[in-house]
């Protein structure tokens, strides 16, 4: 049967560079459409899946992850004593819509508030169902002259995935497989934070519509052409 990739953004550019990488490869057409279509495998890239209902999973699961609340009070208490990350928004990425309190007062309405967590590394482990496809570590530019705050790590703030030289603490695949399992999507970029002092993995978010770019197009498209579904 044929491949046919899901999506509620047919805008997506890593979805429309996989359609072609499959295209090629396969030597059909692969589309790229919302609906299902007969005698077709289906492969989903995004869930909508909130920050809220990945905390609480994780949670159930007793995966190693954020600290979570949605009480703003108890959010200021965290604050009296460490930093507290603000989550305005449920469903973001790339740092949208996150407000770092450092005090009580600086502690935001918001649907959702996470402990922080220190971290020396940070890592994208990409998946496409049960397979990792590549483990990435986002590190700050070294041209960025702006100001970079490790505590948030995105482009915004200087930092970039790079693969090479990548050191992979023991345990990050198989916790990335394990929290993957929170988004029915079939393409996940999972993104995992290492205190290396206390020698932790942890888990920190979801990407259920994962950003593919560069090699990792070809990696995906091989995996995928080679899945036995």
């Amino acid at each position: 049967m044929k491949i046919r990739l899901l999506t509620t953004n047919l805008k997506s550019g890593s979805l429309k560079r996989i359609a072609q990488g499959l295209s090629t490869k396969l030597g059909y057409k692969v589309w790229r459409s919302s609906k299902q279509k007969p005698n077709r495998i289906h492969l989903l890239y995004g869930d909508q899946k909130g920050k809220i209902e990945q905390y609480v999973y994780f949670k159930e699961q007793e995966l190693p992850a954020l600290t979570f609340t949605t009480s703003r009070s108890e959010a200021q208490s965290w604050a009296e004593t460490g930093t507290v990350i603000c989550r305005t928004l449920t469903h973001s990425s790339e740092g949208k819509g996150i407000v770092v309190a450092e005090t009580p007062e600086a502690v935001v309405q918001a649907p959702v508030y996470t402990r922080y967590k220190k971290k020396k590394k940070e890592f994208r482990v990409h998946v496409f169902k049960d397979q990792v496809v590549h483990v990435l570590e986002k590190r700050r530019k070294k041209d960025y002259d702006g100001d970079a705050d490790a505590k948030i790590r995105n482009t915004t703030n200087g930092y970039v995935f790079c693969s090479e030289g990548v050191v992979e603490p023991e345990g990050i695949r198989e916790l990335a497989l394990q929290a993957r399992k929170v988004t029915k999507s079939d393409f996940a970029g999972v993104d995992i934070g290492y205190n290396e002092k206390l020698n932790q993995l942890f888990v920190i978010e979801v990407n259920s519509a994962p950003g593919i770019e560069g090699t990792n197009v070809d990696r995906y498209t091989n995996i995928i052409v080679n899945y036995q579904f």
